[in-house]
């Protein structure tokens, strides 16, 4: 037996709570809790009219208050505008047909082909990939293995001349002597 009632919902006072940005989504949700409290069930469900009257400022200016049905059935309490009717969407109920043993391993045989079948075309995708990887030939950067040597005569310069310490320029301690 379905139960009917209708309900003045005051909304500033919830909605206020939340900053401009939120304040329609927190009037949808007030409406839940009003209605989870005042008809007793876990369950509610906003119908499509309701909603749109709640949004159609914007989501910063629901309206203050508002007036909704409720009807409850079976643990399920569904909201909306006095003026309308409530449609809820049709549920898409799963069909199943009385088959017997044999029909029903026939099925599952087939399900199991189709899985392996899929199994064995992701598993040769895989292999032409690797395969692919594998043909691929980067040639390697040739580094030249023969060191450069320096002249002798820029060496024996850089030891007359010292160590230069840090960025300051400053020379080390030993300097050679001319």
């Amino acid at each position: 037996m379905a139960e009917e009632k209708i309900f003045t919902i005051g909304l500033r006072k919830e909605f206020l709570k939340k900053p401009k940005y939120r304040r329609a989504k927190k009037a949808v949700t007030a409406v839940k809790e009003f209605i989870i409290q005042h008809l007793k069930v876990k369950e509610v469900k906003i119908g499509p009219n309701l909603n749109s009257k709640i949004w159609e400022r914007g989501k910063r200016n629901p309206p203050s208050k508002i007036k909704v049905k409720g009807l409850v059935e079976e643990g399920i309490a569904y909201v909306e505008l006095p003026e309308f009717e409530f449609k809820p969407k049709p549920k898409e109920e799963k069909k199943l047909e009385k088959t017997s043993k044999k029909e029903s391993v026939e099925v599952a045989k087939e399900e199991q082909k189709k899985e392996q079948e899929k199994e064995s075309i992701k598993e040769l995708a895989h292999e032409e990939k690797v395969k692919e990887k594998k043909e691929h030939h980067h040639e390697p950067i040739e580094v030249p293995h023969a060191e450069i040597k320096q002249p002798e005569k820029d060496i024996e310069n850089k030891s007359k001349k010292g160590r230069v310490v840090g960025s300051t320029g400053k020379k080390g301690a030993k300097q050679a002597k001319p």
